[in-house]
């Protein structure tokens, strides 16, 4: 859809010079717990904050996820960087020619601090730190052929075209520091703003305004260009930051709208998204289970809204079965809680690839992919649980379509068998299309983002991580690009255990969580890799087995790797690893990070706290990352996840639903509920209704704003 009336600026070549014209066109909008462990705050010991080093090893060699560099250009870099440190500028300049020169191997360089960032970008930032003796040597050498290179770029190349572009960027990142570096800047940022390449444009005007004080360019304009592309590429907290810059350095100054003298700041600030916005759109950027007013349910002794057992005998037999069985007793099959998609209308769900859909307000089963009984024949062969990985089942839900990844039931029985990506119309459950029967495994749950879904693959012999993007009618692939490789572990039955990764839309960035080691930065407009994020991952590769050994804390319930994005701050924990992180994504840094147990697992954030669940809730610090509470809880199964509302923390357990304390982790009340031979599990607050997601059911219960009188209703549905 395009909104009537949005403003979008209009770079005019006047004099010699792009001019800042902003006029109205068409844009798109963008077990009971003992009293006395209640509440418990939580004393550290020997936990400090964590004061954050550079990594010692370069961030490609750390243990975990495989990216390759050129060597070859890191060593001239490194040679670079040693001559700068001497002030031998000449074999420095030298040096630096032959790094913007030389063919690359690879688009990736590392940094000092755990990052790999663009080759080019590596060695404009070892460029733009050259002290002053360094730059002005770098003036001389090379000012007059970057002004005969600039000059010719006008005279051979028509303005906009792609070898002019291809040819300004090598000016750029070759000769930035001259007295042309500015001008090429401002061009090339005019060119990705035209283009839609909002933060690409940023960056450039960024680059004026950071390494180049001598500009003869008009500050004023360069900083709200520079804002309003952050507007554009969705940075409000970075775009706010800057719109304050212009209202401090620029006061009562003008820029020309449509011909008219208006103040950048009060227009800018017109153009960011309102604070006060709905609870459902703000919370999906930061915490999707966050609600912004505080609820009540229903008594215990009240019926559910609805209720539906998805649990069959036979499937039920099978997994008891499973538990004394040397091939499933390690899966801890009877503890997993099946991942759940929910829509304005209905909720869908994954159960080992049977698929079904049910009505929010009734609880009616809607359709169903295949039936529930035929999951117990699957259980009793050894191939299924050879093949199986329990983090590799997902659903999403995107329009008219239900997308899963799953083994389907004529391949379950199958040696080492592929997930597939499947779409299904979601009121009908007809199957739309599914990935190809090749050797491609899907791993991931699929984002979609408009009419295209992305998601990770892998070949069944390789380690290698594709990302895709999928036309979400046809789901052909539209483009796709090689990530890296994983450091597979061993499952007990000695075959690869592949990790399952999560995407997460930031702006016009894709961030790619392996749970390998490594967090990627990607551009969906430039279909390139903006940086990747490494640090050690630990990955057991033993072959030596114990069969009958009980499952540890994190497989009994299936912990997952999980992030969470809001005021440029990422905080991540992957499945498998020992840590916890808050990343800053604007300054690429990391802010701070603590041990943490392996079976922990995010669940979500507000203004105070991380919060993380495993067989207790913790509340970790935002600001310092220290414990600021924690409380034990009677957590059996998978689905970890907390409803989170100004006041309080819900967590469904295998004695109900609780109802902690944000201020202090005291548990303020328990609800009983109607699940309670079940496990506990997943749950969501969706339409008003609080849903429980356990090994054996999905249970609704009506909720109402706190203080308001609460309904006692009903029905309840099988399958």
């Amino acid at each position: 859809m395009l909104d009537k009336g949005a403003p979008i600026i209009c770079l005019q070549f006047i004099n010699d010079r792009f001019t800042l014209i902003i006029g109205w066109l068409i844009l798109p909008s963008l077990l009971l717990i003992p009293k006395e462990l209640h509440g418990q705050v939580a004393v550290e010991v020997g936990v400090a904050e964590v004061a954050v080093q550079a990594p010692e090893t370069s961030p490609h060699k750390i243990p975990g996820f495989i990216i390759s560099v050129d060597e070859k250009k890191l060593n001239l870099l490194d040679d670079f960087e040693r001559y700068v440190r001497h002030q031998m500028w000449e074999k420095a300049l030298t040096t630096i020619k032959d790094l913007s020169a030389s063919q690359s191997s690879s688009a990736l360089l590392p940094t000092q601090d755990g990052f790999l960032i663009d080759a080019n970008q590596r060695i404009f930032r070892a460029l733009t730190s050259l002290p002053p003796e360094g730059r002005e040597a770098y003036r001389l050498f090379y000012d007059g052929k970057a002004r005969k290179e600039f000059a010719e770029l006008s005279e051979k190349h028509p303005l906009y075209s792609a070898d002019a572009e291809k040819r300004a960027t090598e000016i750029y990142y070759q000769y930035f520091l001259t007295s042309i570096g500015d001008e090429v800047a401002d061009l090339l940022g005019n060119q990705a703003f035209e283009r839609g390449e909002f933060l690409q444009a940023a960056e450039y005007w960024r680059s004026i305004l950071e390494h180049h004080p001598d500009t003869s360019l008009p500050e004023l304009d360069l900083n709200v260009k520079h804002a309003l592309a952050l507007i554009r590429g969705a940075r409000t907290e970075r775009a706010a930051a800057a719109i304050e810059v212009i209202a401090q350095q620029f006061p009562g100054q003008k820029v020309t709208l449509g011909g008219n003298a208006f103040d950048p700041v009060s227009y800018l600030r017109s153009l960011l998204p309102q604070q006060n916005v709905s609870s459902v759109a703000s919370s999906k950027s930061n915490n999707p289970k966050s609600v912004s007013q505080s609820f009540q349910l229903p008594e215990s002794d009240s019926q559910p809204h609805w209720q539906l057992h998805f649990l069959d005998q036979s499937v039920e037999q099978a997994l008891q079965n499973s538990q004394s069985d040397y091939y499933g007793r390690s899966k801890s099959y009877a503890t997993y809680v099946p991942p759940i998609a929910v829509d304005q209308q209905h909720a869908y769900v994954n159960y080992y690839g049977v698929c079904f859909g049910l009505d929010l307000k009734s609880g009616k089963l809607l359709w169903r992919n295949a039936k529930f009984k035929d999951l117990g024949n699957h259980f009793n062969n050894y191939s299924f649980h050879q093949s199986s990985h329990l983090n590799q089942y997902h659903i999403a839900v995107s329009g008219d379509y239900v997308l899963a990844t799953l083994i389907p039931q004529k391949e379950m029985n199958r040696y080492r068998a592929c997930y597939r990506l499947v779409a299904y119309q979601k009121k009908t459950g007809k199957q739309v299309w599914q990935t190809s029967a090749n050797n491609e495994s899907y791993i991931c749950e699929p984002l979609v983002v408009g009419e295209q879904i992305y998601t990770i693959s892998h070949q069944q012999n390789s380690k290698q991580l594709n990302l895709s993007c999928l036309s979400l009618k046809t789901g052909k692939k539209e483009w796709g690009m090689p990530l890296g490789s994983v450091v597979a572990g061993s499952s007990t039955n000695g075959m690869e255990d592949m990790p399952s990764p999560v995407l997460k839309l930031n702006g016009e960035s894709l961030l790619v969580l392996t749970n390998n080691g490594a967090l990627f930065d990607i551009s969906l407009a430039g279909r390139s890799i903006n940086w990747v994020f490494r640090y050690p991952y630990p990955v057991n590769q033993s072959t030596s087995n114990n069969y009958y050994a009980a499952a540890n804390e994190e497989v009994q319930l299936h912990s997952r790797g999980q992030m969470y994005c809001d005021h440029n701050l990422l905080y991540f924990k992957e499945e498998g690893a020992s840590e916890v992180y808050a990343l800053d994504l604007a300054a690429k840094k990391v802010v701070w990070k603590r041990p943490i147990k392996v079976a922990a697992q995010l669940v979500g954030i507000d203004d105070q706290n991380v919060y993380l669940l495993s067989g207790e809730l913790e509340a970790l610090s935002r600001e310092t990352s220290r414990l600021n509470w924690a409380v034990s809880l009677p957590i059996a199964a998978g689905g970890l996840s907390a409803v989170i509302d100004p006041q309080h923390a819900w967590i469904f357990t295998s004695r109900g639903v609780f109802e902690i304390s944000k201020s202090n982790g005291d548990i303020l009340d328990i609800y009983r509920g109607h699940d309670l031979s079940s496990l506990g599990g997943a749950i969501s607050l969706n339409q008003g209704l609080m849903l429980c997601i356990s090994n054996q059911a999905v249970t609704a219960y009506p909720s109402t704003p706190a203080g308001k009188q609460k309904s006692k209703e009903t029905p309840t549905s099988e399958p």
